[in-house]
């Protein structure tokens, strides 16, 4: 489903529609966390919707510097202190809302509890959450009295026939894949049907300003979903809900389409596709490299999968700019990541793709992940043994796994005594935890985390003859002590040897972050 839009990804410029009957309403968003997640980028699409149907749109913005989201420094105490639920509240309600809509995952589920319950004690107002947490656990959503409505699934319909009603009736009729309560009880429609990516319109980037500049970066996504069933990932979850067809791409019209119109508007000097993977159809893939390469024309990262990665698709990826891509392995134990994970790649298709890199002369990042039930030290050491030896890999990216509400993995993380009942009741209410944090390990499993973890961030900088001296466990756990500024100033060392311009854009960020939120502080 889509309403026709007067700006859309396929390129029409038409004029907008008059504004229905009691529109347009002043709405503001809410998110909390990082930018460069499928959250945030489609938040930016749902207010160029919005804005298409003639309402107020504003932005209200916590990027959550230097806590459990912060891709590089995480330091709790002081991320305390420069964010709260009672900050946010106030710039709300500093907004003069006549709706709140809020963009929910996992873990800031808790912080926006507190919010909305502080927004509404000043204003009663209608509170709309879509995201990750409303479609996987609605009901909890809707056991908090201050919640009116949880989208469940895909958020473009549901919100815009909320809002129309919002503004004629000031009371919402049922709407498929909207949970809402009606004589004191929640009622609920199934989400029906699937939005066409290309006839959305294009992202607003400018609702993040002034957090997050356009002019170096352009953060595009240019797919929904994954054809793969990972036991742990927030895309199996989600096609659960909304069915068959979740996976999908837009056309090579629409993203060029897209690309070339913000280019001349922000003059970016490199593009990140968030996508889960961008290979996979092969003739796709040549069509898209072939029109960015001569119509877009500047470096960009994106993420792949070592399954059917070949020399060619890294030399197509290469010719046409790619200075960098990601895999996920997650761990080289082949046992766990086939029963425990639900992938069946092997270490032997891993090398392959590392292979098809390096001969194309093609910098790669690999993503690991800690806190796997059943994983041992040795799993850690085998690790890093195996990455060590492999050219033109630019970074081993390290986080903990994140247990998500109905996630395959829950059952096999209760069995291996890796999740308690009272964990699994935490994750299934929204419990605090991110890929940077390590809430469900043991305090070993945290231990052995944080000295391999940092092992395997300057791992290309450790002399291949010194790493058997460092796998001693005394030797490795030292590493650990390194402080976070001396890890990121190792870690820039790296991307400057990769020409990894992600990780350096990301560091320049922090000055910009930083002064936003003292600025917020001392508001």
């Amino acid at each position: 489903w889509v309403r026709p839009l007067p700006l859309g990804g396929g390129g029409r410029f038409d004029p907008p529609p008059p504004p229905p009957a009691g529109l347009p309403m002043n709405v503001v968003l809410a998110y909390r966390g990082r930018y460069l997640v499928r959250q945030a980028l489609e938040l930016e699409t749902l207010s160029a919707l919005l804005r298409t149907e003639n309402h107020r749109v504003h932005l209200v913005y916590d990027p959550g510097v230097f806590s459990a989201t912060d891709n590089v420094f995480q330091m709790g105490s002081l991320s305390d202190k420069l964010s709260s639920p009672e900050r946010f509240a106030r710039k709300v309600l500093a907004r003069q809302p006549e709706v709140l809509v809020v963009s929910v995952l996992p873990g800031s589920f808790a912080f926006f509890r507190e919010t909305i319950r502080l927004v509404k004690r000043q204003k009663n107002l209608p509170v709309i959450c879509v995201g990750l947490f409303p479609t996987l656990s609605p009901q909890t959503v809707m056991e908090q009295s201050s919640c009116d409505y949880a989208v469940r699934g895909e958020a473009e319909r549901p919100l815009v026939e909320l809002l129309d009603d919002l503004a004629r009736a000031g009371m919402a009729r049922s709407v498929p894949g909207v949970w809402l309560r009606r004589g004191g009880a929640v009622v609920s429609r199934p989400p029906e049907g699937l939005t066409d990516l290309d006839q959305l319109p294009f992202p607003d980037k400018s609702l993040f300003a002034p957090y997050i500049s356009q002019g170096r970066s352009y953060a595009a996504m240019v797919s929904r979903g994954c054809p793969f069933r990972c036991s742990y990932c927030e895309e199996t979850c989600v096609k659960a809900v909304v069915g068959p067809g979740y996976f999908r791409r837009k056309s090579v019209a629409a993203v060029i389409g897209e690309l070339s119109r913000a280019k001349r508007r922000y003059g970016f000097s490199e593009v990140i596709f968030k996508d889960s993977y961008l290979s996979g159809d092969s003739a796709w893939l040549a069509e898209l490299c072939r029109r960015y390469k001569q119509e877009v024309g500047v470096p960009f990262k994106c993420f792949c999968t070592v399954a059917g990665f070949t020399e060619a698709t890294a030399r197509l990826l290469k010719d046409a700019g790619c200075y960098c891509v990601e895999f996920g392995l997650q761990t080289v134990n082949e046992e766990i990541r086939k029963k425990l994970l639900c992938r069946n790649e092997t270490n032997r298709d891993a090398e392959e793709a590392f292979t098809a890199c390096a001969r194309a002369e093609l910098w790669f990042d690999v993503d690991h992940m800690f806190g796997l039930p059943g994983e041992s030290e040795e799993d850690h050491r085998a690790a890093a043994s195996f990455y060590r030896g492999l050219a033109f890999l630019n970074r081993v990216k390290v986080h903990h796994l994140v247990y998500y509400p109905n996630a395959p993995i829950l059952d096999a993380a209760r069995e291996l005594g890796a999740l308690s009942d009272e964990d699994l009741r935490a994750v299934a209410e929204g419990a605090e935890d991110d890929f940077y944090a390590d809430r469900f390990s043991s305090p070993e499993g945290r231990d052995l985390a944080r000295a391999y973890g940092a092992l395997l961030k300057i791992l290309p900088l450790v002399p291949e003859g010194a790493l058997p001296e460092l796998l001693e466990r005394k030797r490795v756990r030292f590493l650990s002590r390194i402080p976070a500024p001396a890890m990121a100033a190792l870690q820039a060392l790296l991307a400057v040897r990769g020409r990894d311009r992600r990780f350096l854009m990301y560091l320049s960020s922090y000055p910009r972050l930083i002064l936003y939120a003292l600025r917020d502080l001392a508001g």
